[in-house]
């Protein structure tokens, strides 16, 4: 079905501007105008933001502690003393170790890196792996994006240690111990940028460790790969010293001395030239973070510091294995947790679902996708015994840090921000979280703060010709991320055509959209549910992403479709092989406002029976005669109407409703012409009445109309009426009994006539309604 409708914010800009500081900087003004949009307003700011300045870093003694951290290492590298690189399992982690491990090795040092088992250890210090690390030997330990918030383990680790601190994630009020901490997020640290991911405050580390004392600006730039590599995949800001790192990163990994990182951009098929942030965010980091979730992240981290090309290409398809194996996982959560989702009364408020078995590794992923189908607030729970682990996931208008807060009474452990967390409770206490969660996104959001968005952030006007040097040009934007998202464009009144599913498991959309003199191949990732909602020659209004396509060395300008909108869409499911009253249900667990149409709405409850009749208490249900109460929402018409369709959508389409539903079916019409030759006989009909009534009454002199109706089926009163007026019985009060019979024309009875002309009309009214398709439902 498809998902909740996106409103379209649709920014501007001054045109005639742009198109001056585009001939001024000799590029395209749609360039231009996106970086006006996003606040850039004069040429210096977008030379510097398109091609980088000639001093993009700063120095990095002004991050607090730096200067002794500083002096420390190069006391452990002269002393030979052992240092070991304690970083995280995700992307940011694992690059942030790799990256100073290279740094530190290259200088000499006895280096030595450990990562965290995620299932057994957990994120950030423990006390045991600090335990082991000291009795291995190591009298340095620099952790890499974590340790920020690891108080107690510091206060306990083995007096033997030196502990030093690098990381970007929210300072606590009380920090650790440690021998010295670099965060460019604590209150008096001087550092001009904050956003830094763990990985790029590990390349601040190593600038300083080449630099040695500061004032002046750093030289050292190498491994940047690695910090690009961390930065894309942890969402940071795009902007500032992320931006720079990133932009140089990208380039860097063309030529690449890295030969784990070389194997993994061959095994992920990442094209070699011209890598962007999305060839990181959807090919190299999932094969990183996947071995992380299922199994021990150590061995991306020896991928990428090996300089054996063998090992790096058994690691790398071993990664390639793992990527797959953790895709198959999620989608199995996928699917239970959409049966759980089933058996749900109704789709609303908050997502809270648990399982025993679900893999803790992958449910985030999972609670991802959950919010991007439903945008609903998100937590999945995996129950191992007593205790139970959850990934949350959020939408714009819930702070989800401060929801989960709110019942850390009953809960074990907690962190995260303002999207994304994670947490853990007994599982006992499971039920009780889930009311009070739910109650309280309850009462902290709006019914609009449910609605997805969509930014827009230049219509293309004039033919809607988008050339490759557009887009090429549009390349100065990258990299595009956190903060500098990739720009979307939209045609309106576009036309649309051959549209069909696409992909291994037919779950992505391929139409054609036609745009003045111009034509461009669409697709829509994870969106073939919207096929009932398209057409051929379909009008509508598509925000997308263009990209450059090659295939069979043609190249050629494509688009990655986001959203399409119509001023009243139809979902055609007139002919999808599933119960009506099934696929009612599935859109009224999602829906808001939805009301239904039937001619005899007491046949909904009827139908309805078990769970689905909670149901009922979300749904407004109104015969089609009513449909003049219905003001904005959704429309889905159950069965077939009576009334002519076309006008009927239209008249709907001006009080306000956004999507009508056809769910009635061919047995739909069957039902209703069945009804008609009851309703309205016609020769035959009456003959086969007749025969019943004057064999009931040849056995008796009166009769009681409704013991003939049900007794006969091929009986109306209808039919009753008519025989009445020929004068072939009476009828009094209920009471039939003989009357004269004489030779006569059907014809003569005025009911005859007068049903005979309704029910050609509506004959009519109901095979139109079922042939009629939306293009000319909407055509008018």
């Amino acid at each position: 079905m498809i998902g909740k409708q996106r409103i379209w914010e649709i920014r501007d800009y001054d045109k005639h501007k742009a198109g001056c500081l585009a001939a001024e900087l000799g590029i395209s003004p749609l360039v231009t105008g996106i970086l006006l949009e996003r606040g850039l307003n004069d040429t210096q700011s977008m030379r510097e933001f398109l091609y980088g300045s000639d001093a993009p870093f700063h120095d990095p003694f002004l991050l607090k502690d730096m200067a002794k951290v500083v002096a420390r290492i190069e006391r452990a590298i002269a002393a030979g003393e052992q240092i070991t690189v304690y970083g995280d399992y995700d992307v940011d982690g694992i690059t942030a170790s790799s990256l100073l491990y290279i740094y530190l090795r290259g200088r000499g040092a006895k280096a030595a890196t450990y990562i965290p088992q995620r299932k057994s250890e957990g994120y950030g210090l423990n006390d045991e792996a600090l335990q082991s690390i000291a009795g291995g030997g190591t009298t340095l330990v620099i952790t890499v994006d974590c340790g920020i918030s690891g108080l107690h383990e510091v206060e306990n680790a083995p007096e033997s240690l030196d502990i030093i601190i690098t990381d970007h994630h929210t300072v606590p009020e009380a920090l650790p111990p440690a021998y010295a901490i670099v965060n460019p997020k604590q209150s008096d640290c001087r550092y001009p940028f904050k956003e830094l991911s763990g990985v790029g405050v590990a390349f601040k580390l190593c600038q300083a460790l080449e630099q040695k004392k500061g004032g002046s600006l750093p030289a050292w730039q190498d491994l940047t790969e690695l910090a690009a590599l961390g930065t894309v995949a942890d969402i940071v800001p795009l902007v500032g010293e992320n931006r720079e790192l990133v932009r140089r990163g990208l380039k860097a990994m063309e030529t690449t001395r890295l030969v784990g990182l070389k194997a993994l951009i061959r095994a992920s098929g990442c094209p070699e030239k011209g890598i962007a942030s999305d060839n990181i965010g959807f090919g190299l980091a999932p094969r990183l973070n996947a071995v992380g979730r299922l199994e021990h992240a150590q061995s991306a981290v020896e991928l990428l510091v090996t300089d054996d090309p063998e090992k790096a290409d058994c690691i790398a398809a071993e990664l390639n294995r793992e990527n797959a194996l953790r895709q198959e996982i999620s989608r199995q959560i996928m699917e239970e947790a959409e049966a759980q989702l089933a058996q749900e009364e109704h789709i609303d408020t908050a997502i809270v679902l648990a399982s025993e078995g679900w893999h803790q590794g992958v449910i985030g992923i999972v609670a991802s996708r959950l919010v991007d189908k439903y945008h609903l607030p998100t937590i999945l729970l995996s129950v191992a015994g007593e205790m139970t682990k959850g990934s949350c996931r959020s939408i714009p208008a819930l702070n989800l840090y401060e929801a989960i807060a709110a019942e850390s009474d009953i809960l074990t452990q907690f962190g995260g921000h303002h999207q994304a967390a994670g947490l853990t409770l007994p599982t006992a206490k499971v039920d009780e979280f889930r009311r009070r969660f739910r109650e309280y996104v309850r009462t902290h959001l709006q019914p609009e703060d449910y609605q997805p968005h969509q930014v827009v952030d230049c219509v293309v006007p004039g033919q809607g010709e988008i050339t490759l040097r557009d887009l090429q040009q549009l390349q100065l934007l990258e990299p595009c991320g956190c903060a500098n998202l990739t720009p979307v464009f939209a045609f309106q009144s576009a036309l649309l055509h051959n549209q069909r599913a696409m992909g291994k498991e037919r779950t992505h959309l391929q139409f054609t959209l036609d745009k003045g003199d111009f034509s461009y191949r669409c697709v829509m990732w994870n969106n073939a549910d919207l096929l009932p909602f398209l057409f051929d020659n379909m009008i509508a209004d598509v925000a997308f992403q263009p990209r450059i396509n090659v295939w069979n060395n043609e190249t050629s300008v494509q688009l990655h479709a986001v959203s399409i909108r119509q001023q009243l869409t139809i979902g055609d499911l007139r002919a999808v092989h599933e119960n009506k009253y099934a696929l009612l249900a599935a859109s009224a667990r999602v829906y808001p406002q939805l009301t239904v149409y039937m001619e005899q709405p007491q046949r909904l409850a009827e139908a309805w029976s078990g769970k689905r009749q909670g149901l009922l208490s979300y749904l407004t249900v109104r015969p089609y005669s009513a449909w003049r109460e219905q003001s904005g929402g959704i429309a889905a018409f159950l069965e077939l109407p009576a009334l002519e369709l076309r006008q009927l959508c239209q008249d709907l389409s001006r009080q306000g409703v956004s999507n009508v539903l056809l769910l009635f079916q061919q047995q739909d019409l069957d039902a209703a012409l069945a009804r008609l030759a009851l309703e309205h006989p016609n020769r035959d009909g009456m003959a086969a009445a007749y025969k019943a009534v004057m064999g009931e009454l040849a056995a008796a002199d009166a009769l009681n109309m409704e013991y003939l109706l049900q007794k006969h089926r091929c009986v109306s009163r209808n039919a009753i009426k008519i025989m009445a007026e020929l004068g072939f019985i009476t009828l009094n009060n209920g009471i039939i009994k003989k009357g004269v019979i004489k030779r006569c024309r059907l014809e003569d009875s005025p009911l005859y006539a007068a049903l005979q002309q309704e029910r050609q009309r509506l004959e009519a009214v109901y095979r139109e309604n079922l042939r009629l398709s939306q293009y000319e439902l909407l055509r008018g």
